[in-house]
């Protein structure tokens, strides 16, 4: 297991790098890393809303729109409307019973008028006070507030100058709270107004560093004081509360804002004090009516305005309250205090930012980081795919599960960066690593196993070792007899041709049985079969390659001819047993061969051809495994150098294709090799000349004649078994 962590100590030291920066950026914003991320994940956020993956529905309250749109200010005349056109709008709102007006505009000061109160009053650079040129029409419009529950708004802003003066019903700030920003300034309606406003909230609404609007503030910290947004004061109105409570928290040292409660609505927050804005890719949960079908009494959905929260606001373009919103990209302001105060009266429906959110997020990333690092180096290429998509898949489950059945939004880009790029890395490397090995077994295999095999060696590296490895295998050695005495009666370059001709065909047959070539030596090749990849009858496609030899000889009689030689004489020994195998050499000169006593000896083996006068002599332990292959028994031997005896066998060829006449002297032979291990010389004898007989040039059968003449008249003893010793190589 340790090896394979050892391999991939790159992939695990880049890994761990890029998530311990990941997670330090993540945990100490701003930064370039954590922007980045910021932005991606709120794309992500929009691609959510928009794919229908918004804020759950529920019951909404009746929300109206009443819109100063384009058709509005081309029949009403443009904005700011005169005071009596905003009195008989208002007017005709209220005569149908809603439950609030929301105001969201502000007004200004209309033609001048006899100064009423301190007329020495002057602006400054700090300071704007409305110096109430109070007119009949600010009395009537006034009036009008008074008249229905009418909530108005002020704007907060990062100049340098105050106008007006804030609502005095503000929470005071904790002191021990997280600040965030303030701003710097703010414009209020005039006094007259504010006093006959049952309400007031701010009618700002922020943008994110993208210009994109999701997150509303539901109060702003001013002068140590707390000034809920219009949508609050909104909905504390509707709600009949008189004000809302703050509720904070701490962590880590630190306080910060937890959420608010307005009557029994519990409203979690961001540590800001923000919200997301319960946008919805469907349907809206409001309608919209033009102010001017107001003004002219000309809409038939007027009736829907009884027991609604009517909002007064602008959509035209050129009164610039169009803001970016995840669903639309030119959202008038109206409309997101309208989808905010949807969201404060069914506060079920609104997506949470916990104050936790970031710790979770920074320990789920620490434990795919550990829970990768572990396992991605025991798995190949296709096993890091799968595992990559499936924790993709596990996180992105449990990230919708969370959004849709806990409301709790947590950021998911973070953990999929991870996933992929560790994901990749590894993918990436394991590629080389295989292609580099690949590589590898191409040069080292290229030109010693069967094209077939490259192929299979290729698609499975994994299943081959460098490494010395004990396996049993099958070993031949194949050498053309008298080729020294050949090589004497031949010029060099006939030599070569010669060579070159008959290497050239051995191999074509070695290959076409799954073999693989250990070497060359002059005229001797030498081969063997299971390894480098397993084959499970490989001491029979040794002993048909053999065959194959042979054949090759027979087919290739009169092309060896033409360079002016008899018959080439092949002598081949195999045999099969458990070998040392593996990639071995020196720094300079490496090769991937066999070494043992099993490989020495199938090399002695095939140097008796020459004295049973065969071709092909196997070992017991090869004719064993060999089924479907005839075998004549030659002799019981122990070899110079060995202490063990060992059966040697000549294959006939395969027992489908055997001829009767081959048949009938093979079982002859098996008959009198039984006798003359018996000590029955009489029989014994009378079966090897029957076979002399039939085939006169038949070399074993006259070389047991000689064996039994000279055992005859010798006292053997009881523990002869008929083993042959040679002496010479």
């Amino acid at each position: 297991m340790w090896q394979k962590y050892r391999e991939h100590t790159p992939e695990i030291l880049i890994g761990l790098l890029f998530s311990v920066v990941l997670i330090v950026a993540l945990a100490t914003p701003p930064n370039p890393i954590a922007h980045v991320l910021e932005r991606a994940e709120m794309a992500l956020y929009d691609l959510r809303l928009r794919l229908g993956e918004g804020f759950v529905a529920e019951p909404n309250t009746p929300i109206v729109i009443i819109d100063i749109d384009e058709l509005s200010q081309k029949q009403e005349g443009r904005w700011p409307w005169t005071r009596d056109r905003v009195i008989t709008l208002i007017e005709r709102i209220g005569a149908k019973e809603p439950a609030v007006i929301v105001l969201d505009v502000l007004f200004g000061l209309t033609e001048p008028q006899p100064v009423e109160a301190n007329p020495s009053s002057q602006c400054t650079a700090d300071y704007c006070p409305i110096t109430s040129r109070i007119t009949d029409e600010d009395r009537q419009l006034a009036a009008t507030f008074a008249k229905y529950d009418v909530v108005s708004g002020f704007l907060f802003h990062s100049g340098k100058f105050v106008t007006g003066a804030l609502p005095a019903t503000a929470n005071p700030q904790p002191d021990d709270v997280l600040n965030f920003q303030e701003p710097t300034g703010y414009a209020t309606n005039p006094p007259l107004l504010q006093q006959a406003s049952k309400a007031e909230g701010f009618i700002n609404t922020y943008l994110g560093d993208d210009g994109m609007a999701r997150r509303l503030p539901l109060f702003q910290a001013y002068d140590d004081f707390l000034y809920p947004s219009l949508a609050l004061a909104a909905a504390q109105r509707f709600l009949m509360e008189k004000d809302w409570q703050l509720h904070t928290a701490s962590m880590a040292g630190k306080t910060f804002y937890a959420g608010i409660s307005v009557g029994n609505k519990n409203i979690p927050t961001d540590q800001a004090g923000n919200i997301l804005i319960p946008f919805n890719a469907g349907k809206a949960p409001f309608s919209v009516i033009s102010a001017t079908n107001i003004m002219r009494n000309t809409d038939n959905t007027l009736d829907s305005l009884e027991g609604a929260i009517v909002i007064v606001g602008a959509s035209a373009i050129l009164l610039g309250d169009l803001k970016t919103t995840p669903i639309q990209t030119e959202m008038p302001g109206t409309f997101i205090h309208a989808y905010a105060i949807n969201g404060l009266l069914n506060p079920g429906m609104l997506l949470h930012e916990p104050a936790w959110g970031l710790t979770a997020e920074l320990l789920l990333l620490g434990a795919i980081a550990l829970l990768t690092l572990l396992m991605y180096p025991q798995c190949g290429p296709r096993q890091l795919l799968i595992g990559g998509t499936f924790f993709a898949l596990i996180i992105t489950v449990a990230n919708v599960w969370v959004w849709r059945e806990q409301q709790i939004r947590l950021d998911l880009l973070p953990s999929l960066v991870l996933i992929v790029f560790l994901t990749g890395l590894f993918v990436i490397y394991d590629l080389l690593r295989e292609n580099r090995t690949r590589h590898q077994l191409q040069y080292l295999f290229g030109q010693y196993v069967p094209p077939a095999h490259i192929s299979r060696i290729l698609e499975q590296p994994q299943a081959i070792t460098f490494a010395g490895e004990k396996r049993e295998m099958s070993v031949l050695f194949a050498d053309l007899h008298e080729f020294t005495s050949i090589a004497e009666r031949l010029d060099t370059q006939t030599l070569k041709h010669l060579l070159n001709s008959y290497l050239n065909a051995a191999t074509e047959v070695i290959f076409h049985n799954s073999g693989t070539i250990d070497k060359y030596i002059g005229d001797m090749v030498m081969a063997f079969w299971n390894a480098p990849l397993r084959e499970p009858h490989h001491a029979r496609q040794a002993v048909l390659c053999a065959m194959g030899l042979r054949k090759m000889l027979t087919d290739k009689a009169d092309e060896f001819r033409q360079f002016g030689i008899t018959p080439l004489q092949l002598g081949i020994g195999i045999n099969t047993g458990e070998m040392n195998v593996g990639d071995m050499g020196s720094d300079h000169r490496r090769a991937y061969t066999v070494l043992g006593d099993a490989v020495n000896l199938a090399a002695r083996i095939e140097s008796l051809t020459r004295f049973y006068a065969v071709d092909i002599l196997v070992s017991e332990h090869t004719a064993a495994q060999c089924q479907g292959i005839t075998f004549r028994t030659i002799d019981r031997v122990r070899v110079k150098g060995k202490r063990e005896t060992v059966l040697l066998y000549q294959p006939l060829g395969l027992i489908a294709e055997l001829s009767p006449a081959l048949q009938r002297l093979h079982e002859l032979h098996e008959r009198a090799m039984r006798c003359y291990w018996c000590r029955d010389w009489e029989h014994a004898s009378k079966l090897f000349a029957r076979i002399l007989i039939e085939s006169p040039d038949e070399h074993i059968a006259g070389m047991y004649l000689q064996r039994i003449a000279a055992l005859i008249p010798q006292s053997l003893p009881d523990s002869w078994d008929g083993v042959y010793e040679h002496r010479r190589k």
